[in-house]
């Protein structure tokens, strides 16, 4: 018995059916190629804002290390870059303020809050600003909690 030509067509897939097919084979990966692009510039965006963060308190270790007190004063106001990091430049400014709850000893405060800050450009060009706070005292910070 010999089949007949029409039961082959019957059996085959339409040219619509391969068509809606390869659309929604081509819709799926384009999805997912979206979603790895945007999963890489939020990995990036993550390491920056951590590089960030180590920048930060590299420079606050390196003011913890200063032991004469004009020195410490004379750092408001003063800038630094870091390029460390190949495709990103940090750049950070370090700015003193006398801490209000103290009186000063000498007509120079006892107690200093030092603020770094950091910015950076990240992949979508956006500016973004991380910064750190701390309280440095004249002979030590044991000296002044009671």
């Amino acid at each position: 018995m010999r089949n007949c030509p029409t039961s082959r067509i019957e059996k085959a897939f339409t040219l619509i059916e391969v068509l809606i097919a390869s659309g929604i084979l081509v819709f799926a990966l384009v999805s997912a190629l979206a979603v790895a692009t945007q999963g890489f510039r939020y990995i990036s965006d993550m390491r920056r804002t951590a590089r960030s963060s180590q920048v930060l308190q590299e420079r606050m270790e390196d003011i913890r290390l200063i032991t004469i007190w004009t020195n410490l004063l004379a750092l408001n106001g003063t800038t630094f870059i870091d390029t460390n990091l190949p495709e990103c430049v940090f750049r950070g400014s370090v700015s003193t303020a006398a801490y209000p709850p103290y009186d000063s000893y000498g007509g120079s405060p006892i107690v200093m809050r030092v603020t770094i800050a950091v910015t950076w450009t990240n992949r979508s060009q956006k500016v973004l600003t991380n910064s750190l706070t701390s309280l440095f005292c004249r002979d030590g910070l044991n000296t002044y909690i009671y």
